[in-house]
């Protein structure tokens, strides 16, 4: 497997200039700033993920037509970036007719329109930004939840050529079925062209990555405190009934996050081809000495795999920064920025 050099420890700047509910240029002036750059590369990081969703620069009534009031966004932390030394990734989060929690909404895949409009982004980046070098990484789409892979398969394969026809040394990432699920990665066409990169999302488990979040009823109705490591016989109620894969164990812990990552190791050892974890993290309803505990395990596990990370979030859905963003955990920062 080729290690992505570069991109080896990196963070999200998620809610800023995706998922950022209803607000609008107070937010995306202030929630990410060059200070924040210059905090993360101090920090010992070597790239950022930048989720963006398209409405911030292409509005529905005016397709391909794109605003520079929300680009300067986009061009601004690129510039940031370059200046103190981390490379990047511009996500499109939210695309044209496709957004991992729209479900029925979702047209990217029957809608000729939206796919147009999709690959149009996609033309207009590659030009926008043909002249900066494997400092910038395109990621066509965030976390496909589909039927099946097969039109994304198609619909991305059509982007790439798109793509390389007008900045043919871009490297571009795509990601699997069902929330870039490891268990997807084998449904993904596999390239000849070195220029791709596999991508995969990690959240298990998620009783304790994503305790008590408030987002699903699940999460929201089980109070009860989650540690790392933990013992699943003492979550019962969560389950109703244990997982297969828990019923084995009396702890999940590091060995467990191993065991999970198998379809990853095994699509690197069938394909030989280089993979990045572009989410990984833990809520900050956690207590913090379990989520570092769990950050390291998995920067233990990627990193002497050779794959390239990122987490999720520098702001917002952890607590690696405080909510007020004036402080950072600093165990949490050991974990996520160690190379």
């Amino acid at each position: 497997m080729k290690p992505l050099y570069g991109y080896i420890a990196g963070a999200n700047l998620g809610h800023w200039i995706s998922q950022y509910g209803k607000q609008g240029a107070e937010h995306w002036d202030s929630y990410i700033t060059e200070s924040d750059i210059e905090r993360m590369a101090g920090w010992g990081l070597d790239h950022v993920r930048v989720p963006v969703d398209y409405f911030i620069f292409e509005h529905d009534d005016a397709p391909g037509v794109y605003d520079e009031s929300g680009l300067k966004y986009i061009d601004n932390v690129l510039g940031w970036c370059k200046k103190h030394g981390l490379n990047m990734i511009l996500d499109l989060h939210h695309a044209p007719g496709f957004f991992f929690g729209n479900g029925a909404k979702n047209d990217l895949f029957t809608s000729r329109a939206s796919q147009e409009r999709f690959i149009n982004i996609w033309r207009f980046f590659a030009k926008r930004y043909d002249a900066e070098g494997d400092n910038l990484i395109f990621e066509l789409l965030n976390e496909l939840v589909w039927s099946s892979a097969e039109p994304w398969n198609q619909l991305w394969q059509e982007a790439v050529a798109e793509i390389h026809k007008l900045s043919p040394h871009r490297r571009i990432i795509v990601g699997g079925n069902n929330y870039n699920s490891v268990n997807e990665l084998k449904n993904l066409v596999v390239s000849d062209d070195e220029r791709i990169i596999y991508t995969f999302h990690f959240y298990e488990p998620f009783i304790f990555t994503h305790q008590r979040a408030g987002w699903m009823e699940h999460t929201r109705n089980y109070t009860k405190p989650v540690s790392f490591p933990f013992d699943p016989k003492e979550h019962i109620a969560y389950f109703g009934e244990l997982p297969a894969d828990y019923k084995s164990r009396d702890i999940i812990g590091r060995e467990y996050l191993a065991h999970f990552m198998h379809p990853v190791f095994d699509f690197v050892e069938k394909t030989g081809k280089t993979i990045y974890c572009g989410e990984y993290g833990v809520i900050a309803n956690a207590d913090n000495e379990s989520a570092a505990r769990w950050l390291s395990n998995m920067a233990d596990l990627m990193l002497s795999h050779g794959i390239g990370h990122a987490v999720w979030s520098y702001r917002g859905f952890s607590a690696i920064t405080s909510p007020d963003n004036r402080s950072f955990d600093k165990a949490m920062v050991d974990a996520i920025s160690r190379k």
